[in-house]
């Protein structure tokens, strides 16, 4: 392929992802907002984390840590505006005064699935080590290669998608305004608002409706989510905190457990790590959100450990 044959392709390529795009330029990136009644002072063309979004030559930034690196610059609109919807709905949600609200429904699995063909899922490991472990062989992984440049070694399988359902979860998504319990229990600032998370097992009777579904793993329709959250979370708020109540406790237990005076700084600290890691291990509870309810309790309880054992956070 000659250079011009090269610049022609990557041309008509960048054009097609344009032709996607449903906002393309600068101009009217802010005329949707306007229309869309998303506030001026919401957003900035350059990189300012005071904004709930802000745009600079080739990245989008939103929130308190999240960012979004594009490729062609036309992408950073569509991703903006994404953004500053989904901080308008939390705005409007928020004056509503209503104490939660729930932010997505997904089907989750632990697995690494790579590819999905009928009912047949590739699933993918990996493992440290350089040579096929056996274990993993008994277990039915093939042994693909030896990944020099990370130090692993990759496995795949084939599993039926039915049996990757049955150890699958769906998982409730929510924003809760942190009320008195909450603050005494778990040291939250009343009135805040932070996210959390919780795991409910797949009914047996939607499993097939879900594998049906045309995105499925990778998304779940509107219809079905609706249907999942009228079955499954009517009792949502009260699970949570019985079960982030239970991993703060069982963090506690781990963290106080794993504290070894004879140990250094550095092997203490990754014994408090491995132990708080362990403790939410089989919690429906258990997410690793920044500053979510569950992010917070677990770093509150690694602080106070750390205290007790006299390292420096």
């Amino acid at each position: 392929m000659t250079k011009e044959e090269q610049d022609a392709y990557f041309a008509k390529r960048e054009q097609e992802l344009l032709d996607r795009c449903r906002i393309k330029t600068k101009e009217q990136f802010l005329d949707e907002c306007k229309k869309a009644g998303i506030k001026e002072d919401w957003y900035a063309f350059t990189c300012d984390r005071s904004k709930p979004a802000s745009i600079d030559d080739d990245t989008v930034y939103y929130g308190k840590s999240g960012k979004t690196i594009v490729a062609y610059p036309f992408h950073r609109w569509d991703i903006a505006f994404r953004e500053l919807t989904a901080y308008k709905e939390e705005r409007e949600w928020e004056a509503t005064g209503a104490p939660y609200r729930i932010t997505s429904v997904k089907w989750k699995s632990d697995a690494n699935i790579t590819a999905a063909f009928g009912n047949t899922m590739t699933l993918r490991e990996y493992r440290f080590s350089e040579q096929p472990e056996q274990e993993m062989l008994d277990d039915g992984w093939i042994y693909d290669h030896y990944d020099r440049y990370m130090g692993y070694s990759v496995y795949h399988k084939n599993e039926s998608t039915g049996s990757v359902m049955r150890n699958a979860s769906i998982v409730f998504r929510f924003t809760k305004r942190t009320d008195k319990r909450d603050a005494d229990t778990f040291g939250f600032a009343e009135g805040s608002y932070l996210c959390g998370t919780y795991r409910y097992p797949v009914p047996q009777d939607l499993r097939t409706r879900i594998r049906s579904e045309r995105d499925f793993p990778v998304r779940i329709s509107d219809e079905l989510c609706q249907t999942l959250t009228e079955r499954l979370a009517k009792n949502l708020i009260e699970d949570e905190f019985e079960d982030l109540h239970a991993i703060q406790e069982d963090k506690r237990n781990a963290l106080s457990a794993a504290f070894d005076p004879k140990l250094s700084e550095r092997e203490q600290k990754d014994a408090f790590a491995r132990a708080s890691n362990n403790a939410e291990a089989g919690h429906p509870a258990a997410n690793n959100y920044e500053d979510s309810r569950c992010y917070i309790v677990s770093h509150n309880n690694l602080r106070r450990a750390y205290d007790r054992a006299g390292l420096k956070w």
